[in-house]
C-alpha cells in the first residue's frame, strides 16, 4: 500500500481528484470538486492510500469542514475507506497521517466533525461542541491536543 500526501501543486492532483470523485460516498464528489475548483490550497492537504491502481481511502486536512464559521481549525475531514478495505483500521491510519501533517504545519490541535459516536474517541478525540452543518444536520465537533 502506498501513501500520497498531496497539495494543489502536486502533478497527480487532478488524477487523484478524479478517483476521489468516483467513490460511492457523496462527500467524495464534494472533495473532488473542491480540489478541482482550486479551493484546497495553502497548507491544506489531501491524503490518499493506494493499493496498486486501486483507491483504498483518503482524508483531508482543511481549514473548515462541513460546518462553517465555528472558529475551530484545522479539521481532519472526508475520512473514507473503500468498501473492500474496511475492517483493517485504515481510517485510524488516515487520521494519524493527517495528525502528523497538522503537527508539521505547526498546529497543536486537530478537530473532526462527525455524527459517529465512538469511532474517533478511540483515537483520543473528545466532543467539545455541536454545530449545524451545511445540510442542516446537527453534528458533533471533536478535538484532540496533538
Amino acid at each position: 500500500m502506498e501513501t500520497y500526501i498531496l497539495d494543489d501543486s502536486d502533478d497527480m492532483w487532478q488524477h487523484f481528484a478524479k478517483l476521489i470523485g468516483d467513490v460511492s460516498w457523496p462527500a467524495g464528489k464534494y472533495l473532488a470538486n473542491e480540489m478541482l475548483g482550486g479551493r484546497v490550497s495553502d497548507w491544506e492537504r489531501v491524503i490518499v492510500l493506494m493499493d496498486d491502481d486501486q483507491l483504498v481511502g483518503f482524508c483531508a486536512v482543511v481549514r473548515e469542514d462541513i460546518v462553517k464559521g465555528t472558529g475551530y481549525s484545522p479539521f481532519i475531514g472526508f475520512v473514507f475507506v473503500s468498501e473492500d478495505y474496511r475492517g483493517r483500521h485504515l481510517s485510524q491510519q488516515l487520521v494519524k497521517l493527517a495528525e502528523n501533517q497538522i503537527k508539521q504545519i505547526g498546529f497543536h490541535k486537530a478537530y473532526i466533525v462527525t455524527k459517529h459516536v465512538g469511532l474517533y474517541e478511540k483515537l483520543g478525540y473528545e466532543q467539545i461542541d455541536t454545530s449545524v452543518d451545511q445540510l442542516g444536520r446537527k453534528m458533533r465537533i471533536l478535538a484532540k491536543q496533538l
